[in-house]
Formats: structure tokens, sequence, C-alpha cells
């Protein structure tokens, strides 16, 4: 049976000095994939679709000159954004990352989703059946507010069930209802919990979770971590990291999906005298083997393996500042390695797990396939995707702060459904059955210059409307997303980040 990042709660808890809330993360949906069921090879329209759908989530904001620095606000429908009254993100939507929240007495259990690129953390309650609903009503502890820190939304409070930390603690939260009428009132109901790290990013009145869980004394430290362990389980630890422990849990899993079908392995153990050990596992606590040799289910989860894996969280990381307009975790990228050779260096890239590829602008594309032997652009409509040899993926590192991270390395692995596609963890897929050639998780993106290109048209023709208010408004109206990468999911998928809200500031560590 393979482990569950769900059973590792205690573990979690055990395995930092300051207190740490754990919230184990499952991505709605399960992991990514667009091949076709029972085959090996890609529908080429889910995954334009899902570019599309990614591009949108970043044109929902537009930087703006605030005192002496560039920031992101957001966008007003006038500019390309939503409804004025319509808060960002979208609740219950497949593809996203979300974790579980308790509220109330006795606790209700809804969905907590995360969003990167907004600020909010809210609670919605709609007439919709989708989704999960907290509802005042059948809570003893809600007390109520008249303080409206948003057009739908009241500012009551509740008590919070917090996990790992074993408390639970009344605080303030957005409880939104859309107005009857509204069309918010068929959206999915549940919670969404916004990551980004800039006040600027908020359109509801109200402090962020972590700051809160800091008041109150539950965490001591403005950080926190994010680990996906497999491509539908992960961790996010508000106050510290999980890294150690969702590492032993990685790699206890790798270790089972190894042993699947292979028992024989288990088996031939031997201890010093050359002697094998028959019995499987149970055999080991009865042989005298070295302690290094013992595997590592047996070796971590003692308390002694965990004393040893103590250790300072700031220097068990490599940093790197915040940089370009504030509102998103966006950084700078130093090189991009292929093959041990550095390709590209000095890159911008925002980081967003709910992106399902790693996404860059055209000439970085179009240079790093350029590194990649036998690899080519799709023809139109599909000229954002490349695709490469499936029996020879490249050897992917993204440089930060001096330090190369694997990206995207090795088998595809028993997560998936279409496990025998070839092209490891960079492949999306087969381009056709049969076909040698394989689909990039690499995908180019022109959101910022689509978006530059239709304010200038529209300028220049004089015509009314969306392109001609951004033009108005100055090249600033934009997205800024012209150089910028997105790191998505798949990057980690192997490599975990810490996110210092103090600091500004990113830490990245592999596993």
């Amino acid at each position: 049976m393979i482990p569950s990042v769900y059973s590792a709660q205690k573990l979690l808890q055990s395995l930092d000095h300051a207190p740490v809330v754990h919230f184990t993360l499952a991505r709605r949906g399960g992991t990514f994939e667009a091949t076709i069921p029972g085959n090996d090879s890609v529908e080429m329209d889910i995954l334009l679709e899902q570019l599309e759908r990614a591009e949108t989530r970043f044109n929902l904001t537009r930087r703006e000159v605030r005192g002496n620095k560039l920031v992101r606000k957001v966008k007003s429908r006038a500019l390309g954004g939503k409804d004025d009254d319509e808060l960002m993100g979208q609740m219950a939507s497949n593809g996203t990352w979300f974790g579980r929240l308790a509220i109330g007495e006795p606790p209700q259990s809804i969905d907590l989703d995360l969003n990167m690129l907004t600020s909010d953390f809210y609670l919605r309650h709609t007439t919709s059946h989708e989704g999960t609903r907290y509802d005042d009503l059948f809570s003893k502890s809600f007390v109520k507010s008249n303080k409206h820190p948003y057009r739908s939304c009241t500012l009551p409070t509740d008590v919070f069930h917090l996990p790992t930390v074993d408390r639970s603690v009344p605080l303030p939260f957005a409880y939104c209802r859309p107005l009857k009428g509204s069309k918010e009132t068929l959206d999915p109901s549940g919670s969404m919990l916004g990551l980004a790290p800039s006040k600027h990013l908020r359109q509801i009145d109200t402090p962020f979770l972590l700051h809160q869980l800091l008041k109150e004394g539950i965490v001591q430290r403005p950080i926190f971590s994010l680990m996906l362990v497999t491509g539908r389980e992960g961790v996010l630890s508000i106050g510290g990291t999980g890294s150690q422990a969702a590492e032993m849990v990685s790699k206890q899993t790798a270790e089972q999906l190894d042993r699947a079908g292979a028992q024989e392995k288990i088996n031939a153990f031997t201890d010093e005298h050359g002697k094998t050990l028959e019995g499987g596992t149970n055999s080991l606590d009865k042989a005298n083997i070295p302690a290094e040799k013992i595997t590592l289910q047996k070796r971590e989860v003692g308390a002694e393996g965990v004393k040893a894996r103590r250790g300072d969280w700031k220097e068990e990381w490599t940093w790197s500042k915040v940089q370009g307009a504030e509102g998103w975790w966006q950084t700078l990228m130093q090189g991009v390695w292929v093959g041990g050779s550095r390709v590209l260096q000095n890159q911008a890239v925002v980081i967003d797990i709910n992106t399902p590829f790693i996404l860059a602008p055209p000439l970085a594309a179009k240079t790093f396939y350029a590194a990649v032997a036998g690899s080519r652009p799709l023809d139109p409509p599909y000229s954002n995707f490349y695709v490469f040899p499936c029996m020879n993926p490249p050897t992917i590192d993204f440089e930060f702060q001096g330090t190369r991270f694997p990206a995207m390395r090795g088998g595809r692995g028993m997560e998936y459904a279409s496990a025998i596609i070839p092209g490891g963890k960079f492949s999306l897929g087969r381009l056709k059955h049969g076909s040698g050639y394989c689909v990039g998780a690499i995908v180019e993106t022109k959101m910022g210059l689509r978006e530059e290109r239709e304010g200038m048209v529209a300028s220049g023709s004089g015509k009314q409307g969306v392109g001609s208010a951004a033009a108005g408004a100055g090249s600033l109206a934009g997205n800024g997303m012209r150089d910028v990468w997105v790191i998505g999911e798949r990057f980690f998928r192997g490599v975990s980040g810490v996110f210092d809200v103090q600091e500004k500031r990113i830490g990245f560590r592999a596993y």
C-alpha cells in the first residue's frame, strides 16, 4: 500500500521546534493528465483549453505606481477585469490545490482553495449545491458583525480548529453571501486562501490569515511553505515548513512504488555474514543489520531519526529575493540549464502551483527548445506547444542564487493513470498514438505580448472599450507578463518552496 501524506499529520507536528499549522493538500480532479483514456497520446484541445485558462488568471491584474514603487492592483471591468463587485479566484474548480478547513461548533468541514495570485481570505455561501458550504445557522460559536469589508461580505467571528497544533481559536473572517439575483449565487460555496504577499491585491478589507495567527500566538514565524509530494497530494505549512516530513513520505512513496511487483528485492537483504534474510521487512527487526542499511521507513520514523533531521529552517534553503511589481511571488531565475549547459540566464519568474505547465515567454521558449535535440513547435492552433523525441527527454535544471535545482526529472511513476507514457515527467504525452514525439511541459505563452498588442490596436483605431481603456491608462495597465515565466506545479515535484512574507523572499530546497 502506498503511504499517503494524509497519514503524516502527527509526524509533521513533531518535526519542528516552533508551532506550525500543517494542511494536507489535494489537487481537485487528481493528477493533471491530458491523455486520451486508455491511450498514451494527448488531446491537444484539452491542453490548449488549460493554457487559455491559466493565462486568463494572470490577466486580472494591472500595474500601478503607488508612491515610489510599482504595485499590482486588481483590474476593473473597464480594463478587462471581472465585474467590479466580483472577487478574484474561482472556488471548487478542477485543477486547483485545496486543503480542508474546520470551523464552528460543532465543526463544519469545508474546502480551502489556494490562490497565489490574490491576497484575500474569505468564505462564500451560495445557493448552489456545488462545493462545500459553511452555514452560520448551524454554528453555536458564530458571532455576528455589522461590519462590511466588501459589498456582499460581513466580518463575523467563529472558532477555527487548526490541524497539527491541536488548538481552536476564534478569528474574524470575511463571510460572503452574494445578493439574490446575482449570477454569483450559482457559483460553488467554499473558502479561498490568498497567498500573494501584498496588501495591494486585497479586495476585502481584512488582515491576512497568517498575520492573524501570528497575532494570536498560534505560529511564531511569518512564513509558509508548499510541497507537492505527488501530482495529487501535498502539504501547506503556515508558520514553518513541512519539508522534512513530507520528504520522508515522498521517499517512502517512491520506495513502495519501486517495490510494487518486485517483492523479491525486499527479501534480498543479507547480514554481515552473507546470509539471506527471509520473510520480508518483518525479518529486518530480528536481524543484526547496520543502521545505514535499514530501509527509509525503518530509519526515519523513529524519534532518533526525527531529532537527527531537525535543523535551522533558514539554513536549509536557497533564498531568492522577491522582485518586480509588488504583488505576486516573483523573483529572478539566474539560469536555465539543458544537458549540463546554461541556455538562458536572468529570467523573471512568477510562482503559481495552480498552473499545470511551466510557461515561458516566446523568445525564451524558442531558445530553450533550440537546445533540446530533435524538438520542434507544432503548427497553429497549437503553436504554443513543442514536441521532442520521447526516447530522449532533456535533463533540465533551474538555477536560483547559484544553486541548480532539477526540474521534471525521472519517470512519471505510478501516480499517473497513464504511467506507460514515455518521455518522463517532462512529457505531457505522445503527440499521436504510435508517434515517437512527446509534447513538452514547457509551454510558450504570449499573454503579455497579446495584451500590449490589443491595447495598441484599440488606441490606434480610436475604438472605445476594454482595449482603448487599457491603452488610455498607459502601458502599466497591462499584466506585465511580457518577459516573465510562470513556474507551475511541475517544478514542485521534487523541489519545495518556502515564502517569507516579512523579508519578501522565496526559499527553494530539493528533496
